[in-house]
């Protein structure tokens, strides 16, 4: 019975690997080629019941305090308005500034900026299975 324990354990260290990848991947390729700079909101939106609800697992109490934002930056000299809505905290308001990271290949695209809690976090949670699969 013991067995099937086993490979869930496993099969969870091998799922967790592959997003330790992912991250690592996400930090030394593409995060080198991003930079960050001051942008202004133009347009705030509340977050909706369906927003909070397809957050991310790791979201955490952050899910509650935060909106959606459209922001306008520049970068060498030219605007850009955002494509798609990213959070920002609760107290911001139309006019505020707040930080974002771009690809310095095409300014027009927004990303995330770099993390290393996940890539730690991940990485502690996949040993945690392969041992729990290797003492079960």
């Amino acid at each position: 019975m013991s067995h099937p324990v086993n490979q869930l354990f496993y099969v969870l260290g091998v799922l967790f690997l592959f997003l330790i990848l992912m991250e690592a991947i996400n930090l030394i390729a593409i995060q080198p080629r991003a930079r960050k700079t001051v942008a202004t909101v133009t347009k705030i939106r509340l977050r909706s019941a369906e927003d909070i609800r397809h957050a991310g697992p790791f979201s955490g109490k952050q899910k509650r305090k935060k909106n959606m934002a459209y922001v306008t930056y520049s970068v060498d000299g030219r605007s850009y308005f955002s494509q798609r809505e990213i959070p920002v905290s609760a107290d911001k308001d139309i006019g505020s500034q707040v930080t974002v990271w771009y690809a310095v290949l095409f300014p027009d695209t927004l990303i995330d900026p770099p993390s290393y809690v996940k890539l730690v976090l991940f990485t502690l949670l996949s040993l945690l299975m392969f041992l729990a699969g290797f003492l079960m």
